[in-house]
């Protein structure tokens, strides 16, 4: 996986104006990982011609000639794709890893030269390991708990049988007291931020201002649970039993 993702530190980012690519958790997570984001111009699709141009390639290369393809417009597609067989996201981002990694990294390119030797072409993956033995390896410094600062984050007071989000209860160790005032100057008066993740909401994620340290709190159901349990197939759940049954409970 080392040639399909080569470890390195984004300083900026150069994002579209679509509405995914400035939400305010994108956004909130660049402000704490200290990247920069630099809007790219619009209707200027050279601003980020790498990004475009890999694109291209990947779509070409791969994707068209897998079943089920759509492709980018109604004339770049078959006449039945959804009678082929198709791909979760999830299968089809590891093709996609695996072909970077096997191919096109692997590929020789027309731009990637060294200026001693003008008349050689490298690969992705050639210049990487070029630049590796000229510069050596830099160590940057893991965070086990970098995951937690890419969850969504959702702002809410602390009650005296925890927290509510999604008409779901948590509590655990390191919850603060309620009525101890907040840090933070986010959103919700007096509100702390918790981190969520949409796959599995039978525990938050809170991190302690004063130690920067992370805490698990558990959902009250979560026990019965057993399991992950994604916010997808729990409204489903409740939609089935609010069907079914007439208690609220």
């Amino acid at each position: 996986m080392g040639l399909a993702s080569p470890p390195i530190v984004p300083e900026t980012l150069v994002v579209d104006h679509g509405k995914v690519y400035v939400s305010d958790h994108l956004t909130s997570v660049c402000r704490r990982m200290g990247i920069s984001m630099q809007p790219a111009r619009l209707r200027t699709g050279r601003d980020k011609g790498p990004v475009e141009r890999f694109f291209r390639t990947l779509r070409e290369d791969l994707p068209q000639a897998l079943p089920g393809y759509k492709g980018p417009d109604i004339h770049s597609r078959g006449e039945d794709p959804e009678a082929e067989a198709f791909f979760f996201l999830d299968e089809l981002e590891e093709i996609i890893r695996e072909w970077t990694a096997t191919v096109s990294h692997c590929r020789p390119h027309s731009s990637l030269v060294d200026a001693g030797l003008p008349g050689l072409r490298m690969s992705p993956a050639q210049m990487f390991q070029h630049g590796m033995a000229r510069s050596g390896y830099i160590e940057v410094p893991r965070d086990r708990d970098l995951a937690f600062e890419f969850l969504p984050t959702k702002w809410r007071t602390v009650q005296h049988y925890g927290v509510e989000i999604g008409r779901r209860r948590y509590s655990g160790p390191g919850l603060p007291e309620p009525g101890v005032r907040s840090p933070y100057d986010g959103p919700l008066r007096n509100g702390w931020p918790f981190q969520v993740d949409p796959d599995d909401v039978t525990r938050i994620y809170f991190r302690d201002p004063s130690t920067r340290g992370w805490h698990t709190l558990t959902w009250e159901h979560a026990p019965s649970a057993r399991m992950p349990l994604s916010e997808d197939a729990l409204a489903f759940a409740r939609k089935l039993a609010a069907a079914k049954y007439r208690c609220p409970r």
